[in-house]
């Protein structure tokens, strides 16, 4: 399983290079979110909630790895979402197996 970790990177906002909260990461209600002429619905998920349904259909986490990459922040240059990126991981990984 492989997902961005979007969720943390919209709840905080750089601020004089500091990282603020501006949306609590709990927050797992839906919002709609324009995509060209298309509107998209959308929820933000806790890492807890990925973790436990593996869990509940029944597999078993063998490893979980949390980063970001360094292609992706040097492609950014020196964007908002680089900085965040350098703070917060943009992706994290899970390896599970069904028991």
């Amino acid at each position: 399983m492989f997902l961005r970790s979007n969720e943390r990177h919209k709840c905080v906002v750089d601020e004089n290079n500091t990282l603020v909260f501006k949306k609590c990461y709990f927050d797992e209600s839906w919002y709609s979110s324009s995509l060209d002429e298309s509107t998209l619905t959308l929820s933000d998920r806790t890492l807890s909630t990925y973790v436990n349904a593996l869990a509940k259909a029944g597999f078993f986490i063998e490893q979980m790895i949390e980063q970001s990459d360094d292609e992706i922040i040097q492609s950014r240059g020196n964007s908002k979402f680089a900085k965040k990126a350098k703070m917060l991981p943009v992706t994290f990984v899970i390896k599970a197996r069904k028991r």
